[in-house]
């Protein structure tokens, strides 16, 4: 038997050959000794094809192209002449104390200093222009009739940026090191310090990649681009201002939950922007809006836990005014933006739209429309007002060292208030342009810097024409000029509860004339699904035949 089996005897006569060692050797590959691909050879390279399925094939190009660019080889070039030149120039001008004083802290400024160029500037300059490349010269439809969604194109770009980051920060992560040996300088602050820079180097990029997708025609291009740089700037000197002077001194009071939940606030940022960019350049067919609805409204939950934790810490209400300050202007922006969105629904989103009662109840804002977007940004807005208001009175009665000279309630009045009056206001003045001109973002913004303009303006020149002068004492005249309303109520005196229900009262109303355009939006009803778009569904969920 064994002589007419050609393997077996191959087998034997090598075994002869070597010496009986046929135990050990083989005359075969190890490939060819599993051809049922169960060793371990065989499940490490089908989980390296795994990964390279997941991989998004945008990472694979734009690393490839980033990474041969002129811009990265200048850039690293630099990062690392300047990592060398610091670190000698800080030895030199030290010695003899770097021997024997700490003097790690100072040497940090500096790596500090050029890592933040090179990931605040130049990485979020490289992504906008490569995604407006993308949309400007045509190549984005390519990508858009693949398999690729409009998450995956933003999200491949991002990662590509990314990839760069860490490319920048292994460069630089050795002269850290080099600070620690130095003393002077715990690896906790190393830690925080590289955490602030890669969280803003991620802020500033997805808002490049948001702005990108902004940009139609080389002079808007050209216009965000500036506005991008002048950002970029302002962050750099904020970010490093606020590492030099309190984080490096270790002058900073806080908790790691602080700083934790402060990186989950830019981590949603973060997510925010990609979303926003991703809707941008989605099909019209699809739901661009619910996504983004869901991670403002979940912002908000972030924001008031934040302003909870730290009311509570510090004993101090205004810390919760302050955040309801910032939350009434976040809103204010994100429903300006809201109200250029598109009346016209397509089948595919109809098809989605709640049908049941309660579902319509509960969830026809979060839908796509200027109307029921105008109606979430109201209604998230005054509930978060709410929830802080009662975190306010909590605080008010049973926690702060004294009680603040404006109470909660009445400053979330105010904040109401103006939101209903402003937002109510800009959604009025942009509808006649949104009708005539189609959707867009350009009316409402331009509504809204008027409005704030003329919020200031107005009762100035009521002022000077009753009086012949702006009036120094606060009065109900200047009920909605916001800059000094806000003053008059965290100033000694606080704001007269009087003032803050008449803007209540006055948003309100506003409120109510913008409700009359909003019954056509709120009669939408579910289409039924077509009988050929359910079978194409059931056969792409049907398993392939064997």
């Amino acid at each position: 038997m064994n002589d007419s089996d050609p393997k077996l005897g191959a087998e034997a006569s090598e075994s002869n050959v070597l010496g009986g060692t046929s135990a050990t050797l083989h005359a075969y590959p190890s490939l060819a000794l599993d051809p049922d691909g169960e060793g371990f050879w065989a499940r490490i390279d089908r989980w390296s094809e795994r990964v390279t399925a997941w991989l998004n094939p945008i990472l694979l190009k734009e690393a490839r192209q980033s990474l041969k660019s002129k811009q990265f080889l200048v850039t690293f070039f630099c990062l690392l002449v300047a990592s060398c030149a610091w670190t000698m120039m800080g030895i030199i001008f030290n010695a003899p104390d770097v021997y024997f004083l700490p003097t790690g802290d100072t040497m940090m400024i500096g790596y500090f200093l050029i890592l933040s160029i090179s990931l605040f500037a130049f990485v979020p300059l490289f992504a906008f222009r490569s995604l407006a490349a993308e949309l400007d010269e045509g190549t984005y439809e390519m990508l858009a009739i693949t398999r690729l969604s409009a998450w995956g194109i933003v999200t491949g770009k991002m990662n590509s940026s990314v990839l760069q980051m860490l490319i920048y920060f292994s460069a630089i992560v050795p002269c850290l090191a080099f600070c620690y040996l130095l003393r002077g300088i715990g690896l906790p602050t190393i830690a925080l310090v590289i955490a602030i820079a890669f969280i803003t180097a991620l802020v500033l990029t997805a808002f490049a990649l948001m702005l990108s997708t902004l940009a139609q025609g080389r002079t808007l291009q050209t216009f965000l681009l500036v506005g991008l740089i002048a950002v970029i700037g302002f962050v750099e000197f904020g970010c490093c201002g606020i590492v030099f002077s309190a984080v490096l001194t270790d002058q900073w009071s806080g908790t790691w939950f602080g700083f934790l939940s402060g990186f989950l606030m830019a981590g949603s940022f973060v997510v925010l922007f990609l979303a926003a960019a991703s809707a941008r350049i989605a099909p019209i067919t699809e739901n661009r809006s619910t996504r983004l609805r869901a991670i403002l409204f979940g912002q908000q939950v972030l924001w008031i836990m934040m302003l909870s934790y730290a009311t509570w810490t510090v004993d101090e209400v205004e810390i919760i005014q302050l955040g309801m300050m910032a939350l009434g202007i976040f809103w204010f922006v994100v429903g300006v933006f809201t109200c250029g969105e598109s009346v016209e629904l397509s089948p595919r989103v109809r098809r989605g739209l709640p049908a049941t009662y309660l579902t319509r109840m509960l969830f026809t804002w979060w839908m796509p429309g200027p109307g029921t977007g105008f109606m979430f940004v109201v209604s998230t807005a005054l509930s978060g007002l709410i929830v802080m208001t009662g975190v306010g009175q909590i605080a008010e009665a049973w926690h702060v060292r004294r009680a603040p000279d404006t109470l909660s309630v009445y400053f979330a009045a105010m904040m109401a208030g103006y939101l209903l009056a402003y937002l109510g206001t800009v959604r009025l003045l942009a509808m006649p342009f949104l009708k005539r001109f189609g959707p867009s973002f350009i009316p409402p913004l331009a509504a809204a810097l008027v409005v704030v303009f003329a919020a200031v303006i107005v009762p100035a020149t009521v002022d000077v024409a009753l009086h012949g002068e702006i009036q120094s004492d606060y009065t109900v005249v200047h009920a909605f000029d916001w800059m000094w309303t806000w003053d008059q109520a965290l100033s000694s005196g606080g704001l007269s509860r009087v003032i803050a229900l008449l803007i209540l009262a006055v948003g309100v109303l506003i409120l109510c004339v913008n409700l009359i355009s909003l019954f056509r939006e709120f009669r939408r009803r579910r289409i039924a699904i077509p009988t050929r778009v359910i079978q194409d569904r059931e056969a792409a969920a049907a398993p392939d035949p064997v």
